[in-house]
């Protein structure tokens, strides 16, 4: 028996419409109704391993996660996600912050590799960034003080963009060498 090929093309078109179980939406996050591939390597890891990479690379002991630093940057990454804008927020900052905000999705590695840019910026001798750019971000991962970590990342509810922070603890004085 052979199929006419208006329903051949009916069939084919309803398989290119479903969504396919690999771009579902990923149970318990929060991606704003934006389909997105769950990621191989859980975003924690991602972002603990990038910035213990960026931190082995100065010598500087590594971060351990902390969950409540996560849950902080959580809530701010959340209300980033209304206007997917890197703004300051009504909401008291209790911990140190990176802020992030990038075209599309990204995972916690590509946006920590973000922040290690700026290292290109860093004068370790001036404990400053060259002038017209910014390497605060970097100076912060790196900070010899900072023990903890807690990370989040979301999908704007306007865009596929992304938004991400990363909580540290405890604080790093801005004023000192890093490391």
């Amino acid at each position: 028996m052979t199929m006419s090929p208006s329903i051949c093309l009916a069939i084919l078109l309803l398989a290119l419409v479903s969504q396919s179980p690999a771009s579902a939406s990923i149970p318990g996050t929060s991606n704003n109704g934006f389909a997105v591939a769950a990621p191989s390597v859980p975003t924690a890891t991602q972002f603990l391993q990038a910035h213990n990479d960026a931190r082995r690379d100065v010598g500087v002991a590594p971060l351990t996660w902390n969950s409540t630093l996560e849950q902080d940057a959580q809530r701010y990454a959340d209300r980033l996600s209304i206007g997917c804008k890197l703004e300051p927020l009504d909401i008291e900052l209790i911990y140190l912050q990176n802020t992030y905000n990038g075209s599309g999705y990204q995972d916690g590695a590509a946006v920590t590799a973000s922040w290690v840019n700026g290292r290109r910026w860093y004068d370790y001798r001036a404990n400053a960034c060259v002038p017209g750019h910014d390497c605060g971000a970097y100076k912060l991962m790196v900070c010899s003080t900072v023990q903890e970590l807690g990370c989040a990342r979301r999908t704007c509810r306007s865009s596929p963009d992304t938004v991400a922070v990363c909580s540290y603890f405890p604080d790093c004085d801005y004023n000192d060498r890093p490391y």
